[in-house]
């Protein structure tokens, strides 16, 4: 029995506080308890403070009009999580309000009464004006009565209330101490349980209260349907997940009684969990701040509190009037959702049961029976509704008993729940609700509350145990799911009782309608203390007797079981999992114990298949556990292998579903088996298990050790029972328990039902036994984890050791990682093992101590044996520590796995091994499509002084025949990056070390060292790896360690190591130093190579290149400096005109034989012109080789400009550095400033004015072109270039020159005074410029250079028929990058994920390989037109002059010489154009000895040039004599070093190391010239079999060391090719005249197979001699035979040869059958004769003539106008003013062109320009306020699209179409400004806005209107009307360009009269202009200004 009510309290206003705050600044008020009953709290009830605050949730506040009372319950939870029940009534008392202050203060503070949100109405709302407020208002303040109980009886609560108030308010004549007493005191409610209680307070009432039948069933009247009806199913459901996840929830209601009624509701549906966090259904204002509580919480506040919670980012608020549910974006984590079937389910049970009509909704007939539903009432819907959330928990707890671990029953029961193993045995493991739910702090409560076997059951027990069978019933009839719910429901609704009040008529005081109005109402009487004290002492006396009500109590019994999860070991065959299958593991199980280790391999791969289900994995366990006799089980070596492999398997496949089972299964096993290794040393299998990273989890080892105490507690009870049955020992153990045992939970249910019988002596012996079990296992669990957590080589010293592979579970409490201080000490400096091994320990100490901590104290372990087993753990810790150690060394010496056979690859001549073999794995990376069967693969990696060789096979055993090769030239490494931890799948095995290993010649080794090669091995191994790759110098190459004659006597130059020294190293600082200042170095006297001017230059013009290049050119020539001069004799200089080049230039016609201005000068033979060039040149007649001397000062490097290449037609290619920025081309290059600025840049260097005047004099004179006037393919590049016809008499040729408006801008005259320059001071070619008559006429320019924009500073003077054009290209700081991305993108170190943006395509694109290679075919195809269609000579004036320029000059030449396709002329192309002029191969592949410590990356300078040839090869496939393997071996070998051809930068270099000379003695004495006879003879072969190097025509010098002289590449091939065809191209056609116009757009290019193709067979196929060595293929014999070929393994073009191969195989086996000597095979291709075809002539088309040329004229026109443009834009550079501007209407950005809006823009002052702040950074800097064009946005876009091979036209017209105005601009007549009429004139914006005036010109040959600001400005504001179209005169075609597509002006009219704000309007000077968009307003000052621009217009538009 407990009091109906503790306490009843009245709280009234409290007007002292009021006063209070009021003077300190009007502070919300308070109310204060009046009076509170009893006084004195009740023992087990004390009083809650505080109570005042929830009597007005919304604070204490005045009115000036009486309030309808109101009732509401507030719930409060105490200290104890006791709820208390608040019932509130409150009402308002008249308040009289006396003067006590002045008639201003008091209106003031009567006027800032606040409004209360709730209805309370404010100052402003009760009376009109504040001067009727009298002196002494009336206003009313809120009173309530509060009743306080732990019991929840709403109902009953306001019925008491309400009969209080009405006696109070009606004034009967009832006593209201005794109305208060009986409540306190008299009326006692029965338990749970109980008959219903009759009782009447006092006043003539009658009330009735029924207790529920149940005390843990939740009472909800229909608060759980009204939630239903307000928030929908939806919402519910989610509210629901969202409390059942610990998250926080706020309710907002106008109503309390709602808030209440739904958190109630809401905390109901967690039946049979149990809300635990805060609970506070109704918030007052003034404690907002708990909101912020970081704890989840349910709670309610006024909806007027809305706006303060908006700061609120992790709380779902719930609007019940406006059924709303926000869960913030912000949540983390987001709230789940119940698993799938289930929330689907239990929507649609809902909906039932809410719309029970939604099923015959859509029938045409439906049943005419009206649903029971419809009489329903909502409290019977309620209880339905919670049926359905019961049910929902009782599957979703599914087996949940099955899963309690009993630890201990006594004292008192202690039950944990293996939450892993019931998310495994459900498989919702990937269930986020469910697995935040276990971790919940409902959860723990529930399994305390219900864990227990023995106790009181409720309903939700009765529906778990019967919840299978309700769901195979429902399954077979879906009807009876809502008979169930019913039946369900009707339970719940009869706990509550309702049906009993019906049966008893209440009697309930209630107050007349309207009684709260009454004016003279008095205040409520106080009420006498001591009279309602005497009341409540006799009625507990009265209640004292025994007690008259019969309580039905739920007796304890055995909770049922429900239905159980299957068991660890209790497995059943599943579909994926046949019977078949496991029997064959049970089989090869069998076989190990068996020994028959033979028959078990072989069921090896079918066993690792089907360890990858569940269920084999839990039979395994059970196998093995089969086979365990005792506690040891020694197995021999084989046996102990496969076990290990079986059980690592078990570990590494299991999932989250059974993780927790296997490991737990294998646990004991792993310390029973084991292999005796040597006398005394034995190894168990934990030892080799320790991987997995399920060891690290604290959360695996307390619920294994909890499973395992059980278990014992239950042996431990089943034990004595025995003890008690047989009355004998027992001796069992638990294989004799028969299987009707019971469970722990019966045990543990008849423990407690016993217990009250048992005397309290026997308890405790049974708690010391339990006791004493736990901390047994506790040792033994301790043990367990020193095993399995120490690793086997913790003795081994940590340097030595791979980094760790896993650390301790991050979700556990656990800080420090067991493998931490591992990791710490490998950066110690000690390094000592003992030291490492204590760290471990300590660590690994600690882990177990916080173990035991946790563990001992749940189960109840005493103290002292907590500190013993902490005092035990270091002790055991430190034994096995040093156990370990033998069975590690031993274990070394007994390799598990039977290796294979290591496989020796084949070597080059001269190639050796240098370090020992290392058995290791290659491992897959990200490009193995078609060979992942083969990878990984075991085998062996070598190290020769040439290769890095990989050879093994397959780890597949059904492909474990194959041989696998990978292998790359080790001066080819780019980077070598260690790796660890590589996981095997074939073997699943983890190997801790590997190397990543890559190369330039695309080729990729990720290896995985074998367990057996120790640490200093691998460091060993890269050690010399990396003293290969940076040898001492070029020498030790594995080029001059083979093939060749001994060269002697000539010294190799000694490189002398980079700043090796303080001193040398300050000196050179001192020097730089001096040099960038401007002082130069003393003259030397000994004469220098190269001249002191060069290094100023060097530096000065080092902008192009980087930082590191830079500085290495400036320590390579330095060290030379001061090298003596060379002594040439002149038949050194005869062998040097005999080279290769030389011949070449004599076939040209450069010789002074040819007369054709040129002469082969040796002016360079001793280099000392300039060091990186040649020693023969080419120079110009009229140039004399002391001025050519002088004339490597203007340019970078010394590289002065050099005739390399003549077109038939006369034009020159000339190739040379670009001019140092000290001095400039006099030619070409001028300032802005007048012509004496430019004369002064010249004069510094007057000789190279001549120079470029010599050369121009040897160009082809330039002869006027008509329009109409074409021929052949010559016809149409002048007008591509720009030049259209002009009605003017000069042609406009560059938007300077249009501007400047001088005379003398005609052509010049190309007759001989050409060559005399005007008179120039001395003979300079700034001088007179002649005039010529040919108006009308074309242009086009005699010299066309190609320079970077750095140096366009200022446009073309065309005077002198040169034209510069700077371009872009792509550098090396350019191509390095994109290199770098292309390797990664065709070998990837693992495999991408195409999901993730990661595919091939996509890396390839974004590498911008295919764009650079696009872009060097663009320009070298620009100078191919300029030279043969333009026949206009081409200048290369790009950085260097080594690079890029080396590119564009030798794919320009390939394409424009057919002599160059071919082999010989290819060798020519290369020698001339790469290796005489001076690239830096040795740079730019990294093979400088001096780079070993630098970090210069490889520059794919001449690769990006083959790859170019092999596009143009696959364009035009029968124009070369040479194929694709060709270009792939010259790119292989050009990083291989195994020649000597590419080892070296320039020539220089060559001829110091002797080179240079045995190859110009070779050349004298070769018999076969390469220009002299046909290019079908043989050669003589190599270097020694031509025995071309006699020892008398060596002249030894000094003594030096004995080298080899290496071979040369072309000579290798040369040889090769007369024995075999493998580089020839038999599709070669040999056209003599055939000029070569790619298609360069990146659609047109193909990705070269070099870079992808792989041949695993024998390795990359360029080492010829090793790839034919094996097997030679006899193609006689696979003729006929199917043959298996493999894409990535073998090579297609070995096997399956072309048709020209396999003939001229059979033509030598057919001569060889005759007893003929068999021919050559270029013997044989040379004597076939080609059949004649007849040719049916045809005359070319014109259309077939621009077709074939357009593609190239287009690209061509795109370069040299984005050049000009470029060079004009920047002449006319000025930066903007930007200034904050503020636009309040929208804006277009004029850089992005994206909206601009608000006071976030700037503009320009200047120009007018506006810009996003972001945007200011990234536009343009061409203010236009200094120049009289449009100031567009951006550059003058004139790009045309790459890609796109349309037509000119469409191109042009999209280029027009980005920057319209500014490009018309640049090409519109010389006409100053177009400016037909212009004034000032007034004009309206737009419909509703302003008349604002502007200056107004109309342009009438643009067909413009543009205003202005101001008549000063240049920039026009806008512009109205339509452009012209404009012509481009591309030979015989016209293009259109239609630049703008604006409004087209329709009409010019007047208009009416309109207000302008302006005095003295004129009415006839409005005009309206309209177009096809909108219709403009102007105004003129008067009538005749009007009709002027009327008439203006109109004759604009005819």
């Amino acid at each position: 029995m407990s009091r109906l009510a503790d306490y009843f309290v009245i709280v009234g206003y409290d007007s002292d506080k009021e006063k209070t705050a009021s003077n300190v600044g009007g502070q919300p008020t308070c109310g204060k308890i009046v009076q509170r009953f009893p006084e004195k709290d009740w023992p087990d009830t004390p009083f809650i403070e505080g109570i005042e605050w929830f009597c007005q949730p919304l604070g204490w506040s005045l009115s000036y009009e009486k309030q309808e009372p109101k009732f509401f319950v507030s719930v409060l939870t105490d200290i104890d999580t006791n709820k208390h029940y608040c019932a509130c009534l409150s009402f308002h008392e008249t308040l009289a309000i006396t003067q006590t202050r002045s008639v201003d203060d008091e209106d003031e503070t009567i006027g800032s009464t606040r409004l209360l949100p709730g209805g309370t109405p404010s100052a402003t709302d009760g009376v009109t004006t504040a001067t009727s407020i009298t002196h002494h208002s009336v206003m009313y303040a809120p009173k309530c009565l509060v009743l306080i109980s732990r019991l929840d009886c709403a109902d009953t609560f306001k019925n008491c209330l309400g009969t209080i108030y009405t006696v109070y308010i009606e004034n009967l004549a009832y006593g209201m101490e005794t109305l208060i007493g009986n409540i306190l005191g008299c009326i006692q409610v029965p338990p749970a349980g109980g008959p219903q209680v009759r009782f009447s307070i006092g006043a003539g009432d009658k009330q009735s209260l029924q207790p529920p039948q149940s005390s843990s069933l939740p009472t909800t009247g229909s608060g759980v349907h009204f939630l239903f009806k307000q928030l929908g199913i939806k919402n519910v459901l989610i509210l629901l997940c969202a409390v059942m996840t610990e998250n926080k929830i706020l309710f907002l209601s106008k109503c309390y009684c709602h808030l209440t009624e739904s958190c109630k509701a809401l905390v109901a549906l967690m039946y049979p969990f149990r809300y635990t966090h805060v609970y506070i259904p109704i918030l007052p204002a003034p404690l907002m701040e708990v909101l912020s509580t970081p704890t989840p919480f349910i709670m309610g506040i006024h909806s007027s509190l809305q706006t303060e919670i908006t700061d609120l980012l992790d709380v779902i608020v719930v609007d019940l009037d406006g059924g709303l549910v926000t869960i913030p974006a912000s949540l983390t984590p987001p709230v789940p959702i119940l698993p799938s079937p289930l929330w689907e389910q239990t929507q649609e049970q809902l909906s039932m049961i809410l719309f029970p009509n939604l099923a015959q909704a859509d029938l045409a007939f439906p049943t005419h029976e009206r649903p029971s539903a419809l009489s329903k009432t909502d409290a019977q819907i309620d209880k339905e509704l919670r049926a359905i959330f019961m049910r929902l928990f009782a599957q979703l707890l599914q087996g949940y008993r099955s899963c309690l671990t009993i630890i201990r029953i006594h004292p008192k029961p202690v039950i944990t729940f293996h939450k892993a193993g019931f998310l495994g045995a459900r498989d919702l493991i990937e269930s986020e609700f469910l697995f935040r739910v276990l971790d919940s702090m409902f959860f723990t409560t529930f399994v305390n509350e219900r864990g227990p076997p023995w106790r009181a059951s409720d309903a939700w027990d009765e529906l778990y145990s019967s919840m299978n069978e309700l769901l195979k019933s429902e399954a077979q009839n879906r009807n009876l799911i809502l008979t169930h719910i019913q039946e369900l429901g009707r339970i719940l609704f009869e706990n509550e009782g309702t049906l009993a009040h019906t049966g008893y008529a209440q009697k309930v005081l209630r107050p007349p309608e309207g009684s709260f109005h009454r004016i003279h109402q008095p205040a409520l009487p106080r009420i006498s203390s001591e009279k309602v004290e005497q009341i409540i002492q006799e009625g507990i006396r009265k209640n004292g007797v025994p007690q008259r009500f019969h309580v039905t109590r739920n007796q304890h019994r055995i909770i049922p079981m429900g239905p159980r999860l299957p068991e660890a070991l209790d497995v059943r065959p599943n579909v994926q999992n046949s019977a078949r299958r496991l029997e064959v593991l049970r089989t090869c199980v069998s076989y190990i114990f068996e020994n028959r280790i033979a028959d078990a391999r072989k069921l090896l791969p079918a066993v690792m298949r089907t360890l990858k289900h569940r269920d084999a994995r839990l039979i395994l366990c059970r196998e093995f556990f089969g086979y365990v006799h005792g506690n040891k089980s020694v197995l021999d070596h084989q046996q102990f292998e496969l076990v290990v492999r079986f059980m690592n398997k078990a570990l590494q496949n299991s999932s989250g579903i059974d993780e927790y089972t296997v490991a737990a299964a294998l646990l004991p096993m792993s310390t029973i088996f084991c292999r005796k290794l040597s006398t005394g040393v034995v190894q168990f299998a934990y030892t080799e298990i320790q991987d997995h990273a399920i060891w690290k989890n604290i959360q695996f080892w307390e619920s294994t050790f909890f499973q395992d105490v059980q278990g014992q507690i239950k042996a431990l009870y089943l034990l004595h029972r025995r003890q008690n049955e047989h009355q004998k020992e027992a001796n069992c153990v638990l294989d004799e328990v028969p299987l009707e045992e019971p469970t722990a939970l019966e045990i543990t249910a008849e423990q407690l039902r016993k217990s009250p019988t048992i005397e309290e002596e026997k308890k405790a012996e049974l708690a010391k036994s339990e006791e004493s079990t736990l901390y047994s296992q506790a040792i033994h669990f301790a043990n367990r984890m020193v095993s399995l957590l120490i690793p086997l080589d913790v003795n081994v010293d940590a340097a030595s050791k791979p980094k760790p592979a896993f650390r301790l579970d991050e979700n556990q409490s656990v800080s420090n990682s067991i493998i931490g201080s591992h990791s710490l000490s490998e950066h110690s400096d000690d390094g000592f093992e003992e030291n490492n091994a204590l760290e471990i320990g300590v660590s690994v100490g600690k882990t177990i101590s916080r173990f035991i901590d946790c563990v001992c104290t749940e189960g109840g372990v005493t103290s002292d044996h907590i500190r013993n087993l902490h005092d035990m753990v270091p002790g055991v810790v430190h034994m096995h520590i040093e156990s370990l150690e033998p069975v590690y060394l031993e274990a070394k010496r007994h390799p598990h796995v039977q290796k294979p056979k290591i496989q020796t690859p084949c070597l080059l001549p001269a190639e050796e091994f240098v370090t020992d073999h290392l058995r290791c794995f290659l491992m897959p990376d990200g490009r193995e499509d078609d060979t992942q069967c083969l990878i990984p693969a075991e085998g062996a990696l070598f190290l020769t002084n040439y290769r890095v060789v990989f050879k093994g096979s397959p780890c597949d055993p059904l492909y474990c025949e194959q041989v696998i090769v990978r292998s790359f030239p080790i001066a080819s490494l780019l980077k070598e990056k260690k790796i660890s931890v590589l996981y095997l799948a074939h073997l699943d095995q983890t190997l801790p070390e590997g190397l990543q290993l890559r190369s330039s010649s695309f080729q990729l080794l990720k290896v995985a060292f074998d367990p057996e090669v120790t640490p200093e091995q691998i460091e060993s191994f890269r050690k010399i790896l990396s003293k290969a790759r940076h040898p001492f110098d070029e020498f030790e190459y594995f080029a001059f360690q083979s093939y060749g004659t001994i060269l002697q006597g000539v010294a190799p130059p000694k490189t002398k190591e980079k700043y090796s020294t303080i001193k040398g190293f300050a000196k050179k600082t001192l020097l730089r130093t001096a040099k960038k200042a401007g002082y130069k170095q003393k003259q030397q006297t000994k004469r220098k190579l190269v001249s002191d001017y060069e290094y100023g230059g060097a530096d000065a013009g080092a902008d192009s290149q980087s930082i590191d290049d830079e500085l290495q050119d400036g320590d390579e020539f330095e060290t030379q400096n001061n090298a003596m001069p060379r002594v040439l004799t002149n038949k050194d200089v005869e062998r040097m005109r005999e080279r290769s080049y030389v011949q070449d230039w004599k076939r040209l016609g450069f010789d002074a034989e040819s007369q054709r201005g040129f002469r082969i000068s040796n002016v360079n033979a001793s280099y000392a012109t300039c060091r990186s060039y040649p020693a023969i040149i080419v120079a110009p007649v009229q140039c004399s080789d002391a001025a050519i001397m002088h004339l490597g000062r203007c340019f970078k490097g010394q590289r002065i400009p050099l005739p390399t290449w003549r077109h038939t037609n006369g034009a020159l290619l000339i190739r040379g550095a670009q001019p140092n920025s000290k001095s400039v081309i006099g030619m070409l290059k001028n300032t802005t400033g007048s012509n004496t600025n430019a004369h002064h840049d010249v004069t510094h260097y007057p000789e190279q004015d001549k120079y470029f005047l010599a050369l121009i004099n040897t160009m082809p004179k330039l002869t006027p072109l008509a329009i109409n006037q074409y021929s052949g393919m010559n016809l149409s590049m002048n007008s591509l270039l720009g030049h259209g016809p002009s009605t003017d008499d000069r042609q406009c040729l560059t938007p300077e020159l249009s501007r400047k408006h001088k005379n003398n801008l005609d052509m010049v005259n190309d007759g001989s005074k050409s060559g005399q320059g005007g008179g120039g001071k001395g003979g300079t070619m700034k001088g007179n410029q002649s005039a010529s008559n040919a108006h009308g006429a074309f242009r086009k320019m005699r010299l066309y250079a190609l320079g970077e924009k750095s140096q366009a500073k200022s446009n073309m003077n065309v005077d002198f028929c040169a034209d510069f054009i700077p371009v872009d290209y792509p550098d090396i700081r350019q191509s390095r990058p994109a290199f770098k991305k292309l390797i990664r993108a065709c070998m990837p170190s693992h495999n991408t994920n195409e999901a993730d943006g990661q595919s091939f395509a996509k890396m390839v694109e974004h590498s911008d390989w295919l764009q650079q290679i696009s872009s060097l075919m663009q320009l070298s195809g620009a100078v191919v037109d300029l030279i043969d269609l333009q026949e206009s000579s081409v200048m290369l004036s790009l950085e260097d002059g080594s690079d890029v320029t080396a590119q564009l000059s030798s794919i320009a030449q390939l394409c424009l010489d057919p002599y160059y396709r071919t082999l010989d002329g290819f060798r020519v192309l290369v020698e001339k154009e790469w290796l005489a002029f001076g690239h830096r191969f040795a740079h730019r592949s990294n093979l400088k000895p001096s780079h070993a410590n630098t970090n210069i990356a490889f520059a794919p300078t001449f690769l990006q040039f083959l790859d170019v040839v092999h596009q143009l090869q696959s364009q035009f496939p029968m124009a070369f004599e040479f194929n694709d393997f060709y270009l792939r071996f010259l790119a292989y070998h050009a990083v291989s070093c195994r020649f000597r051809t590419f080892l070296f930068d320039c020539e220089l270099e060559r001829s110091d190391s002797g080179i240079a000379a045995m190859e110009d003695k070779r050349g004298s004495l070769n018999a076969k010239h390469l220009f002299g006879g046909g290019g079908g003879m043989a050669s003589n072969g190599s270097d020694d079999e031509c025995n071309v190097y006699p020892m008398d025509l060596r002249s030894p010098r000094t003594p030096a060391p004995m080298s080899r002289i290496g071979h040369s590449i072309f000579d290798y091939i040369e040889r090769q090719h007369n024995k075999t065809p493998v580089f020839y191209n038999f599709l070669y056609s040999g056209d003599k005249d055939m000029t070569l116009r790619p298609q360069n757009n990146v659609a047109a290019l193909d990705l070269w197979s070099y870079y992808t193709n792989e041949e695993l067979a024998q390795g990359p196929p360029y080492d010829l001699e090793v790839t034919t060595v094996d097997d030679e293929i006899d193609l006689s014999e696979m003729k006929g035979k199917r043959m298996v070929i493999t894409a990535g393994y073998d090579n297609p073009e070995k096997y399956n040869p072309n048709a020209y191969v396999c003939l001229l195989s059979e033509v030598r086996q057919a001569e060889t059958e005759r007893g003929i000597l068999p021919q050559k095979w270029l013997q044989v291709w040379n004597s076939l004769e080609v059949p004649k075809v007849e040719t049916i002539p045809r005359n070319a088309s014109l259309g077939k003539i621009f077709v074939q040329t357009h593609q190239h004229k287009r690209s061509t026109l795109e370069i040299i106008m984005k050049g000009r443009l470029a060079g004009y834009q920047d002449k006319y550079f000025h930066p903007h003013r930007f200034e904050k501007h503020p636009y309040t209407t929208p804006t277009n950005c004029n850089h992005c062109t994206k909206l601009l809006w608000g006071p976030v823009g700037y503009r320009c002052m200047d120009c007018g320009n506006s810009y996003h702040e972001k945007c200011t950074e990234l536009s343009m800097k061409n203010c236009t306020k200094y120049k009289a064009i449009d100031g567009t946005v951006g550059p003058p876009n004139v790009s045309m699209s790459q890609g796109d091979t349309a037509s000119i036209a469409s191109s042009a017209a999209t280029t027009a179409r980005t920057s319209s105005h500014h490009f018309y601009n640049q090409f519109s007549s010389n006409v100053a400004e177009n400016r037909t009429h212009e004034g000032h004139l007034y004009k309206r914006g737009a419909l509703l806005k302003g008349w604002k005036q502007r200056w107004f010109v109309l342009d009438s040959i643009k067909h413009q209107l543009r205003y202005y600001d101001t008549a000063e400005d240049t920039a026009p504001k806008g512009i109205i009307g339509k452009y012209i179209e404009l012509l481009f005169l591309a030979g015989y075609y016209r293009f259109l360009f239609n630049i703008s597509e604006l409004a087209e002006v329709q009409s010019v009219t007047a208009a009416q009269p309109a207000q302008i704000g302006a005095k003295g309007v004129d009415e006839k000077g409005f005009f309206d202009l309209k177009t096809s968009k909108r219709t403009y307003n102007f105004y003129a000052m008067n009538a005749n200004l009007a009709q002027e621009w009327i008439e203006k217009l109109q004759a604009c538009l005819q």
